[in-house]
């Protein structure tokens, strides 16, 4: 992983973040950190939790910077991280990383976007009617997807 830190330029851009869980009896979660490359995503880190608040996620952002050394991030150094961070809509996630790089752009992952509004649009509690859910997703999906403001 230091390796793709050092050689691998988009380290300083962007990175991808989520979390994995519910693998052991104790409910531990697995966090991937990913940045892209020609080749697909390439790790920069991998950490483990006993859970997911923000306290949590904050101090284990916080001593994986300490493991990392001047050259993380393409250079940039730990301090600052990746211009941007990709991740899913979990609000202590995004928080631990306001904590840790303030001065990187949180941008919400569109698979995850799209996702949480087609569990909203079937949680009954909700009361979207059925025949109304597949013209609300497409809606979604074509504001999404617009390639100029006037498409939206």
């Amino acid at each position: 992983m230091r390796r793709v830190h050092i050689s691998i330029k988009h380290a300083e851009e962007m990175a991808f973040i989520d979390a994995s869980g519910n693998m052991d009896r104790q409910g531990c979660r697995v966090f991937l950190i990913l940045t892209h490359s020609c080749a697909g995503g390439v790790p920069l880190g991998i950490f483990i939790t006993t859970n997911e608040s923000t306290e949590t996620v904050t101090q284990a952002l916080e001593f994986y910077n300490s493991l990392l050394g001047e050259t993380s991030y393409f250079g940039r150094r730990a301090a600052l991280g990746p211009a941007v961070f990709m991740t899913d809509d979990s609000a202590s996630e995004r928080q631990a990383l306001k904590n840790v790089y303030p001065d990187a752009t949180l941008l919400l992952c569109v698979f995850h976007l799209l996702q949480a509004f087609w569990r909203f649009l079937w949680d009954s509690k909700n009361a979207v009617r059925k025949e109304h859910r597949p013209v609300l997703i497409s809606l979604l999906k074509e504001m999404v997807y617009a390639d100029t403001i006037e498409k939206t």
